[in-house]
């Protein structure tokens, strides 16, 4: 940090965009660990600014990433000024996504429950439309309430069932089997994991600084 230091007036900036280059074989074995690495470096950067009195031109962003050229058990820091730097998103927390399928159809058929009322049946109106000549034109229909999802039948001819069971409305579990007419329909709610963010990293010709990699130290 030091090494890359420019002075201007009344202020003395430092590189605040640093990419650690691992062997590949270093990196996979401490793949896991990059994220804890990452924060205790810039932490230790942050500290060391803060106490010379230097300042970063914008976010300090520190990442790791393989480079063949780099020996094993050692890694090269390269870093550099970049004002347009953007520290990467804290990763999002995965979410449920509540969906209905039509078992056995082909090509699979599914219906996201994004809002909080779908209507089922043979209408082609219906939120859920049913290809199906023994569902009637409204035959039930799916509601949020505070607890979760439930099936509520609509005086339909033949029923709606649940596991088998005939019902009137019923409080649906993920895997639950629905029946509305000779169509089997499945509830299920999914997590999904987030897309991880994009590894951020600069290249520079030569690196400001090459040290051994102490997480290989005797």
């Amino acid at each position: 940090m030091e090494g890359g230091k420019t002075v201007s007036v009344g202020a003395v900036y430092v590189p605040n965009s640093y990419v650690i280059h691992l062997d590949p074989e270093d990196f996979e074995r401490f793949e896991g660990l990059i994220p804890t690495l990452r924060e205790e470096f810039a932490g230790l950067l942050q500290h060391s600014a803060t106490d010379r009195r230097w300042h970063f031109p914008g976010a300090l962003v520190v990442t790791f990433d393989e480079d063949g050229s780099v020996a094993p058990g050692r890694f090269e820091v390269h870093a550099e000024h970049d004002d347009a730097a953007v520290a990467p998103p804290v990763p999002a927390e995965p979410v449920l996504r509540d969906v209905l399928r039509l078992v056995g159809s082909q090509p699979p058929k599914e219906w996201d429950m994004t809002s909080g009322r779908l209507t089922i049946g043979r209408l082609p109106a219906c939120d859920v439309s049913l290809n199906d000549a023994n569902a009637s034109r409204q035959h039930a229909e799916l509601v949020r309430r505070d607890d979760g999802w439930w099936l509520v039948d609509l005086d339909s001819t033949n029923g709606t069932f649940v596991n088998g069971s005939l019902v009137k409305e019923r409080r649906l579990a993920s895997g639950d089997a629905i029946q509305i007419g000779s169509s089997r329909l499945e509830y299920a709610s999914e997590r999904v994991e987030p897309a991880a963010p994009p590894r951020i990293g600069h290249v520079v010709s030569a690196p400001t600084q090459v040290v051994s990699n102490p997480l290989n130290a005797d």
